[in-house]
């Protein structure tokens, strides 16, 4: 294995040791590897999706939805020759840190396909589209995880309708009820409401287009977790806990039960001057809409 130098506007990876396979992968393609000491995840290099991690600059406020980037580097996978070197790019584990991690990803936008996408790609994913929740709602469930279970099948995720993800997701929250408790699981519905509400705002402003990106939520199953952090009944401590610190320099400390994080920026792109994401925006709009409904039951 040989390591690249770090490019632009990253930050100091962790280090690089022994990888394997990546367990809490719910969605995308196969290939993320996660680094020995569970810091950090490598997956294979996309161009595109390099330069908007490099161009995050631009809009400082939404960069704190991603994942921290931390480069790219040259890596023989195991199980591969180690003469068969492939690129890699270097992003922050969004698990790291949890005990009992719950994932859920969660496609926004009803565009799926990018800006230079030949003809035919543009028909096939339009009625990808079509026939999922993601031309009518904005939004579409790739995949999820409970940390006790494999990832749900994705025809499961495919068959979801307009009339049950809302259902879907509260399955999502389920685990949370057992084997915490149902004020945990209205907190963790409470907490990402909060945040997508606050990357909305942000997209207000942000010119960009993200095509087939995703949101990642995760949360911490934990109920040893959960006591120490919350050890009264104090709900002024509950609101201001729990979540990872975007102005941190380490998100994944072991006082975090979940985040939120925007990933998967194959096909997105920085458009400076020609406004925001009308597309992704109405997306994030219907996902408050759903997760109000959550608490609304």
């Amino acid at each position: 294995m040989s390591s690249s130098s770090a490019t632009n506007d990253t930050d100091a990876h962790p280090g690089m040791g022994k990888t394997q396979e990546f367990q809490h992968q719910v969605a995308g393609h196969p290939g993320v590897l996660v680094v020995e000491g569970n810091e950090m995840i490598i997956k294979p290099l996309n161009t595109r999706e390099q330069q908007f991690y490099e161009g995050a600059n631009q809009s400082i406020d939404f960069k704190s939805f991603m994942p921290v980037y931390y480069g790219t580097l040259q890596h023989s996978a195991p199980g591969d020759e180690p003469t068969d070197v492939k690129d890699f790019i270097c992003l922050e584990n969004l698990v790291h840190g949890f005990e009992k991690p719950c994932v859920i990803d969660i496609k926004i936008g009803s565009r799926l396909y990018d800006i230079d996408a030949p003809a035919e790609k543009r028909e096939r994913m339009e009625k990808k589209a079509q026939s999922s929740t993601s031309a009518k709602l904005g939004i579409v469930i790739t995949g999820m995880k409970q940390f006790d279970q494999p990832a749900v099948d994705r025809n499961w995720c495919r068959d979801l309708t307009e009339d049950t993800i809302a259902g879907a997701i509260a399955q999502f929250f389920s685990t949370a009820a057992e084997q915490v408790s149902a004020e945990y699981r209205d907190y963790l519905v409470w907490q990402f409401i909060t945040e997508v509400v606050e990357l909305l705002d942000v997209m207000q402003h942000v010119e960009c287009r993200m095509y087939s990106s995703s949101l990642l939520f995760v949360y911490d199953a934990s109920k040893t977790k959960y006591e120490r952090l919350f050890p009264s009944d104090d709900a002024n401590n509950r609101k201001t806990r729990g979540f990872a610190d975007r102005d941190s320099d380490n998100e994944h400390e072991d006082d975090s039960l979940l985040d939120m994080k925007a990933i998967d920026f194959a096909h997105s792109h920085w458009v400076p001057g020609q406004g925001r994401d009308e597309l992704y925006i109405a997306g994030l709009q219907k996902l408050i809409e759903v997760l109000q409904s959550l608490i609304d039951e």
